[in-house]
């Protein structure tokens, strides 16, 4: 067994709590000279695996790096074939109304837009939809004009690790990945987020 891989901002962390317990996570933000919702989902990491112990209305404090392990291999090197997601898929006609009832019938953050042949031409999410509504009230145009279109949207293979669709979430601050056959291709067969993943976690951590 081995103890989780931690990146150097969450060893930061653990650093200035180990110094000074307990700290909110407002303050440890102001520490690391990063924003609150930068800092959130180390935090939520860093407590679900033992490491720290959030106080409700005192902040987080340091209670052991022991207490807690998993085997690291196992659980970040397990590819995302494993914990994938069904897409939700819409076409390049839908429109808006369609768009915002899917999105929110399927309670999910995004949904991907295909053409007429299946293949991945582009990205709607909350945000996007959320910000058309309030630019544009025709609700019947098609949502498709919102979207992030290829290539500028990232995708993973199957025998993707979690580790790197995890790292590919945050560094691109996005809901979802969608997960296509191989890489360049256009066929979309699932999607991974970074609630799943979480899910995965406490899973894992928990018989």
């Amino acid at each position: 067994m081995a103890v989780t891989q931690l990146t150097q901002r969450q060893n930061k962390i653990i650093q200035l709590l180990k110094e000074e317990s307990p700290m909110t996570g407002e303050t440890l933000a102001t520490k690391l000279n990063i924003s609150l919702a930068t800092i959130r989902a180390d935090l939520r990491l860093l407590t679900t695996i033992g490491i720290l112990d959030a106080r409700p209305k005192v902040g987080y404090a340091y209670q052991g790096e022991n207490l807690l392990q998993m085997d690291s291999q196992k659980f970040f090197q397990t590819t995302i074939a494993a914990i994938l997601l069904p897409p939700t898929e819409i076409k390049l006609t839908t429109s808006m109304e369609e768009a915002v009832t899917k999105l929110f019938l399927a309670d999910v953050g995004s949904l991907y837009v295909l053409d007429d042949d299946g293949a991945l031409v582009g990205l709607i999410s909350r945000k996007d939809l959320l910000r058309a509504s309030f630019t544009n009230r025709d609700t019947t145009l098609p949502a498709s004009i919102v979207m992030t279109r290829m290539p500028n949207v990232i995708t993973v293979t199957a025998d993707t690790s979690i580790i790197a669709a995890s790292k590919l979430l945050l560094k691109h601050n996005v809901d979802s990945l969608p997960v296509v056959q191989n890489a360049g291709d256009t066929h979309v067969i699932g999607k991974i987020t970074k609630n799943r993943i979480f899910k995965y976690l406490i899973e894992t951590l928990v018989p």
